[in-house]
């Protein structure tokens, strides 16, 4: 059971992870500017540099290394800041916003989880 929990788990992480990359590229999802201001210019800046095009590759990336499981914890490591970068956004400027920002941070944290070991011994390397 618990290893058909964590296989969904991680497998819906990467399909939201790499439908959400490949939509800053192709545009399929219509996503609607943030109420705050602040917000606004941050996501303007963010979407006319070079940042938007490092994010989206992440994404991609990560979505697919998460869903294989020799790579899980490289993908797992690659979704983390883009995870908290987007919790700390929503948190701070567009907490009510669309909601579907709790969809990936809910499902990365029951990949957190399951990875506990994995990052324990990442963690805990080199040291006796």
């Amino acid at each position: 059971m618990r290893n058909k929990i964590q296989n969904s788990t991680n497998w819906l992480l990467a399909i939201l992870m790499v439908i959400f990359g490949l939509n800053k590229f192709l545009g399929f999802i219509p996503v609607e500017p943030p109420a705050d201001p602040t917000a606004q210019s941050f996501m303007g800046a963010m979407f006319t540099s070079y940042l938007f095009i490092v994010v989206a590759i992440a994404e991609i990336l990560g979505g697919i290394l998460i869903a294989i499981p020799k790579t899980r914890f490289l993908g797992w490591l690659l979704l983390l800041p883009i995870v908290f970068n987007i919790v700390a956004f929503h948190v701070a400027h567009d907490f009510i916003g669309n909601g579907i920002w709790l969809l990936p941070t809910i499902l990365f944290a029951i990949a957190t989880y399951f990875q506990f070991k994995t990052i324990k011994t990442a963690i805990n390397f080199g040291h006796v």
